[in-house]
């Protein structure tokens, strides 16, 4: 979970993977535009498929952002997104009955998860924070750190207020964005993830990605506590957004190249995010976890809700979008994924490429906008 996306309801969020809040107006880049979004077609059923950060960029506060991206989920009869966590989404039956994951005790357990919870707790205290004793204690059951919300409702706890703050005013991540705006929207809302299939799928990993996914998940908490003491006015996230456009500018350009990027050769944006908190590292189990079994499990929700809505909006980070090279694989992408189950999937460069598709107004529409005038 992105904690740029989650806050607490006393300082008007909901609690959850991302939630709605009351955002200033969005201000337009003087730079170029920069096309971020997908045409998902099959027989009468389309969809918009868009890629973005989570995080507050200027790069998805433009002019694609005012033409195509908003005008689609206004018009969209229903809205897919990774960051939206309904009650659906919230429920863990297998947390809250506490059965453990199942251990091959021939399984390789990585050595990263003690001294990454030791350089989280030197940084708790050296904010002054109290140490949960779930955090001292963690080697007692490790895996339910994942699928519970401890480590998220830390972070936003011990982040504080002055984090809110600066994420308002920088603008919040486009889902957030979307869902607090005044200009409508779909009237039916779909999240990708739940923590009951988050669990199953972190369960059904190995024990060294487990525990590597684990790791880099508390080294991200860690980062942004060591933020909190460099900066406890968080002004530095002025420069972050920048970087974190830049790195979704190159994520998107990666669909459909030639040949594929690589996750082995990270940015030094990218790195620099990390460094930050503002994006987690990419072991062997975060790759397994959080892109090839997320993106995968995401496809037949996305194939179900375009089959059944006319119109939708599908909304997730942009780095499930292309195919990834990853060590000598490659793995497909949600695009690919997409025209494999039989649907088109082509760019959309400005608002004039789905003026006359997925933007023209229905036969109903029409008819309600005539008897609206009479």
């Amino acid at each position: 979970m992105n904690t740029a996306s989650m806050r607490r309801p006393s300082r008007g969020w909901l609690l959850a993977m991302s939630l709605t809040i009351a955002l200033p107006s969005a201000t337009v880049c003087a730079s170029p535009a920069t096309p971020r979004a997908w045409l998902v077609a099959k027989g009468d059923a389309q969809a918009v498929l868009v890629g973005e950060s989570h995080l507050p960029t200027p790069v998805e506060r433009d002019s694609y952002h005012d033409t195509v991206v908003q005008p689609s989920y206004a018009v969209a009869d229903a809205a897919i997104m990774e960051t939206y966590f309904g009650p659906e989404q919230m429920r863990n039956e297998a947390f809250e009955r506490g059965a453990p994951c199942s251990n091959d005790l021939r399984d390789r357990q990585t050595a990263r998860l003690g001294p990454a919870f030791d350089a989280l707790i030197a940084a708790t205290r050296a904010n002054g924070l109290p140490v949960p004793d779930w955090m001292s204690n963690w080697q007692l059951m490790p895996e339910f750190l994942l699928t519970s919300i401890y480590l998220d409702r830390f972070a936003v706890d011990a982040l504080g207020p002055a984090y809110d703050a600066a994420l308002v005013r920088l603008g919040g991540g486009v889902s957030l964005r979307l869902r607090a705006s005044a200009k409508g929207g779909p009237r039916t809302m779909l999240g990708l993830d739940s923590l009951k299939t988050l669990r199953l799928q972190f369960c059904a990993a190995s024990a060294s990605e487990r525990h590597d996914f684990l790791a880099d998940k508390v080294d991200k908490t860690a980062a942004l506590m060591r933020l909190k003491l460099a900066d406890p006015g968080y002004a530095s996230l002025d420069g972050l957004t920048a970087t974190a456009g830049r790195v979704l500018a190159q994520y998107v350009a990666c669909v459909d190249r030639a040949t594929p990027c690589s996750l082995d050769a990270l940015s030094a944006d990218v790195r620099q995010l990390e460094r930050a908190g503002w994006a987690t590292a990419y072991s062997a189990g975060t790759v397994e976890l959080s892109l090839r079994q997320r993106t995968r499990a995401w496809l037949p929700q996305i194939v179900r809700a375009i089959g059944t809505h006319r119109r939708s909006f599908v909304i997730v980070g942009a780095l499930h979008l292309p195919d990834l090279r990853i060590g000598a694989k490659v793995e497909p992408g949600l695009v690919t994924q997409l025209r494999a189950q039989g649907f088109s999937v082509t760019p959309i460069a400005s608002a004039a490429d789905i003026a006359t598709t997925f933007l023209a107004p229905t036969w109903s529409e029409r008819l309600r906008a005539t008897l609206g005038r009479l």
